[in-house]
């Protein structure tokens, strides 16, 4: 490829990657939504993850971005001296090598550990790969001083060497707190419950468009080996949770009507309900849990719906809520254990399992 078409092609490629990743910079920093990624998406709950930062606090954006900056300045300088050049491609492809691996690593993440993807990282990745592989392509492999594979490799295990690093620094966060009087409790046929041998119960507060909460319920298999499990979901609207303050923008603006549909169904037809919420929990949007739900209760909808039950259990719920959040947290998932109380950002049973214990 002429080294015109070569420049062309890879600064409006690195252009383009650096002003995505210099977007999701911004919106890291700053706590703004990105475009596309509601409460409950699969980007939010990416994004809002402990791996969406490396060493705790820095956005894995940032390094990317920095990464496609000195990509477009070696690129910019490229052929302007023969010296320089056999300088700065080793350098370009030791960056190719950072790009690839670090692909690697983060769909391995999102699609082994997050069970979700990104479309804004995946983007980024797509893009970033191209880049990395025109230059491969290019590379005047047989040009004195100019070997292939070695800066290639050390840009890779650079990438481990990242990958290492944010697992290690990876911040384990979750927040407790205690009651100092009984906490309200759900009596036998309010709530689905996880049935276990063990006597022990949790109750286990979640927002149906709650990322986190999603990522959790995978785990409750496990957790209902030593627990009794009582689901309860509790909306973090502002439209209809009196415990969460009114704001110009309502994340979850829907899980009014999510929770209000899920307990219809629960209290009509429970045996169809362990599906029904499943289906939530993937994703459905307030218009197409109406759908099913009238799909299952037919000329039974609008009476299931309009059970008192319901509207005395989200009272029931929502006080639970406002009783064991606080001014600075009153996030879920949050499991409750007597008058005790956690909110877990783990990513295994055990990890969660060993909090619980603790309390």
């Amino acid at each position: 490829m002429p080294l015109r078409r070569f420049k062309a092609w890879t600064l409006a490629l690195c252009a383009v990657c650096l002003l995505l990743a210099g977007w999701m910079v911004y919106h890291a920093i700053s706590g703004g939504p990105m475009a596309g990624c509601g409460a409950g998406s699969a980007c939010e709950s990416v994004m809002s993850s402990p791996w969406a930062y490396v060493l705790g606090l820095i956005p894995v954006c940032l390094p990317a971005a920095v990464v496609y900056l000195l990509m477009i300045l070696c690129i910019a300088f490229l052929g302007s001296d023969a010296s320089l050049d056999r300088f700065l491609w080793p350098l370009m492809l030791f960056l190719s090598g950072c790009i690839i691996g670090a692909a690697l690593w983060f769909c391995w993440l999102q699609l082994g550990v997050l069970h979700a993807f990104c479309k804004y990282c995946t983007a980024l990745h797509l893009l970033g790969c191209s880049v990395a592989c025109v230059i491969l392509f290019c590379h005047p492999e047989r040009s004195e001083g100019s070997p292939r594979w070695p800066p290639l490799l050390a840009g890779l295990a650079a990438a481990a060497v990242f990958a290492v690093v944010q697992s290690y620094t990876k911040p384990f966060i979750y927040d407790t707190g205690r009651s100092e009087a009984p906490l309200p409790a759900f009596e036998e046929g309010e709530v689905p419950v996880i049935l276990s041998d063990s006597e022990e119960s949790l109750t286990l507060l979640f927002d149906f468009q709650c990322s986190h909460c999603r990522r959790l319920h995978r785990l409750l298999p496990e957790l209902s080996e030593e627990y009794r499990i009582l689901l309860a979901p509790v909306p973090l609207s502002s439209a209809c949770n009196p415990y969460i303050p009114a704001s110009g923008i309502d994340r979850f603006q829907g899980s009014c009507q999510l929770t209000r549909l899920a307990m219809a169904v629960w209290y009509a037809r429970p045996e169809e309900a362990s599906a029904y919420w499943d289906f939530l929990l993937e994703g459905a949007t307030p218009e197409e849990a109406e759908k099913r739900a009238l799909a299952l209760l037919g000329d039974d909808f609008a009476e299931a719906l309009a059970d008192p039950r319901i509207e005395a259990y989200l009272k029931k719920a929502e006080e639970l809520f406002g009783r064991t959040s606080t001014q600075d947290s009153s996030a879920v998932p949050r499991f409750i254990k007597g008058r005790h109380w956690l909110v877990p950002e783990a990513e295994t049973a055990g990890e969660i399992l060993n909090l619980l214990d603790q309390l």
